[in-house]
């Protein structure tokens, strides 16, 4: 009987631990560097932009690129909406460029990637979701990559999510396992956007 609460015990300490290594292995982060730009792509846009304006306000870089469409065709872009709330915290409207179009992640890389080089721009913060920060930086290192473009990794500080406890409660936990899904999908050559 001891032998088997002493397995379940240990079966349920390495579950906790491949869930907590999975947060930390999402929320990709690099050191700190000054760039050309700091780009935040949409999606649970509060946390991203919010970190874009404070890097900029600390003098990471002299432009704000905010990437994504809206799903509604009528609707302002995510980007626009960003913007306003850049222009809204004190940047002014001429430190932000707004690439609109976007629909997937994978389209956000792309039209950043050639926004960058139409504007020589050649180093780039990315800020996005922690949960989505590894995802993002695969897609943004492919575009980036045939354009000779870099960038670092900087996550969203979004007090919704943490790295360790994102299991727990929704909805993290759902965001989380989406993600996980769309990686799994990148990685075998699938298109999740």
């Amino acid at each position: 009987m001891r032998r088997f609460f002493l397995g379940v015990l240990v079966g349920a300490i390495s579950i906790v631990a491949v869930l907590v290594g999975i947060g930390h292995w999402l929320d990709l982060t690099d050191p700190p560097a000054k760039a050309d730009a700091i780009v935040a792509i949409s999606g649970d846009t509060g946390a991203r932009v919010e970190t874009a304006i404070a890097l900029w306000k600390e003098g990471y870089a002299p432009v704000l690129i905010f990437s994504g469409g809206s799903s509604d065709p009528e609707s302002v872009a995510s980007a626009e909406l960003m913007k306003r709330t850049a222009v809204a915290a004190g940047v002014p409207a001429t430190a932000i460029v707004v690439e609109g179009t976007s629909a997937t992640t994978e389209e956000n890389a792309q039209r950043v990637a050639e926004l960058m080089q139409n504007r020589h721009l050649r180093s780039a913060i990315l800020v996005t979701s922690p949960y989505h920060q590894r995802r993002a930086a695969m897609l943004f290192e492919r575009e980036f990559g045939r354009a000779s473009l870099s960038f670092r990794n900087h996550p969203a500080d979004d007090p919704d999510w943490d790295a360790s406890f994102w299991w727990t409660r929704e909805p993290s936990r759902s965001l989380t396992l989406v993600e996980l899904a769309k990686l799994g999908a990148l990685v075998a050559g699938q298109r999740p956007g």
